[in-house]
């Protein structure tokens, strides 16, 4: 059994079995035909390819299903939105970030320079439609988010409490870095026009967004009803996506990361526990779980036929 082969068959496997089945001989087909004769660079970069549009597939956020327009809508407010929530704490609270500034170490002061440097970059290369660039600097905004968990692991952390206490200022830029990575390449272009307009909106709301949650401040959480707002309305608008409204759903997405780690942890400290909050969270799961199967019911969009190298 050859490399090619090898590689080909662990590549299809991260496909469904039905689009293995249907489209698996085409595949194989055309992944022989650009594979012939290559080197072992050119062999990998196309199995990575193939498979990470097999994932592509298998999660349904190929170009042409829902999840996957809703992505190619929502990157280029998401990348705004990032951008404005990291420069937020150097606007609206200049002496705190002073502050922390002075207390960190060496490392912590580069994260909290790195972090709004990488998003900026973020936005403004989305901004002039250099998505391969763009994703590059989202890959920054997600590692600069995982390094501020350095916390965690410290000798003080005391559990998995810990864990959520430190991850709240976290978790916003790491989802919305991996939303960005996640868009469909093949439906991203640059914006013009309104759609800047509405990037700006976004940066500008993003920041403000992060302002009104004392920028991730866990010693000053908000109170149960603005935290139940900053999380209830940006969902109300990316359950919208299920009417095939994807401009609002959109706005939703790029400000749903943004708010619901750090509200959610409010209403559980507001709630006195897990437990007391785990009932309404139930129900909001069951919720969206009845849109996407009313939805499903009346015919979703299916997965995506396109090939694989011009959808990654």
């Amino acid at each position: 059994m050859t490399t090619q082969t090898v590689v080909l068959r662990v590549a299809l496997q991260l496909y469904p079995a039905r689009y293995r089945r249907e489209r698996g001989d085409e595949l194989a087909a055309v992944f022989a035909d650009t594979t012939a004769e290559a080197g072992r660079q050119a062999l990998a970069r196309e199995a990575l390819d193939l498979a990470a549009y097999g994932l592509r597939v298998r999660t349904r956020l190929t170009s042409s299903s829902l999840g996957g327009r809703l992505l190619g809508a929502a990157a280029p407010l998401i990348a705004a939105a990032v951008a404005g929530a990291s420069l937020s704490p150097w606007f609206s609270d200049v002496d705190a970030v002073a502050w922390n500034f002075a207390g960190e170490t060496s490392l912590g002061r580069a994260i909290m320079i790195a972090q709004p440097v990488v998003a900026l970059l973020l936005a403004l290369a989305a901004m002039v439609g250099s998505w391969t660039v763009a994703r590059i600097f989202a890959v920054g905004v997600v590692v600069t988010g995982l390094l501020g968990m350095r916390d965690a692991f410290a000798p003080e952390a005391t559990g998995w409490w810990w864990t959520l206490y430190t991850g709240t200022s976290v978790v916003p830029f790491v989802l919305s870095g991996l939303l960005v990575i996640a868009a469909p390449r093949d439906l991203l272009s640059r914006p013009t026009g309104w759609p800047r307009a509405l990037m700006a909106a976004s940066a500008v709301l993003g920041g403000l967004m992060v302002a009104a949650q004392g920028n991730y401040d866990t010693r000053y959480l908000m109170n149960a009803p603005w935290s139940t707002v900053l999380v209830v309305v940006p969902l109300f608008l990316v359950l919208t996506v299920v009417r095939g409204w994807l401009l609002p759903a959109a706005a939703g997405l790029a400000m749903l990361p943004l708010s619901a780690a750090f509200s959610v942890f409010s209403l559980w400290e507001e709630a006195g526990g897990i437990w007391r909050l785990l009932p309404v969270g139930t129900a909001a799961v069951a919720l969206m779980l009845a849109a996407v199967l009313v939805k499903r019911r009346r015919g979703g969009v299916p997965p995506g036929t396109e090939g694989w190298r011009t959808a990654i």
